[in-house]
């Protein structure tokens, strides 16, 4: 993959992961239960990782990473965090398994993209990250974790 694309493509990357920092601090603001909200507050900080190490391959590649603020797609995907989490930790979590799904299936594709190694080996670490994400929450959901107690999870 010649150096533009690849450099556009990161960003594309590095920006879902600034806009999944946005709905999970809109997330975490309505999750009543403790140790969800922990958990959670690590998932955003793992994304916030990501957003760093994918800057610095931007960088690397001699491109600007994005700015740290929302694009329109990022709005759209706040505001329905922020619209589902009304209902409290149910509703958060229904919004960020959405979020999560959203974040999974693009590092999948990212997965196929033509990149230096060194590249590739971050993101398929990112993406190993989102995996977890996405279990984590599914599984808070069958169970109905909140309903567990306040240091459930």
């Amino acid at each position: 993959m010649e150096s533009t694309e690849s450099v556009k493509k990161l960003c594309s990357l590095a920006q879902l992961d600034i806009d999944a920092i946005h709905a999970y601090s809109q997330a975490i603001d309505k999750i009543e239960v403790v140790g969800i909200k922990e958990q959670l507050i690590q998932f955003r900080a793992d994304h916030q990782r990501h957003v760093d190490n994918l800057s610095d391959c931007i960088r690397r590649s001699g491109g600007e990473p994005p700015a740290f603020q929302k694009d329109f797609k990022g709005f759209l995907i706040e505001g329905f965090t922020a619209l589902r989490s009304v209902t409290g930790t149910e509703g958060a979590l229904k919004a960020m398994k959405g979020n999560e799904k959203l974040t999974n299936r693009t590092y999948d594709e990212a997965l196929n993209w033509d990149v230096p190694q060194d590249i590739r080996i971050i993101i398929e670490a990112n993406r190993e990250d989102e995996k977890r994400h996405l279990n984590y929450i599914e599984t808070c959901l069958e169970n109905r974790a909140w309903e567990q107690g306040s240091e459930a999870a």
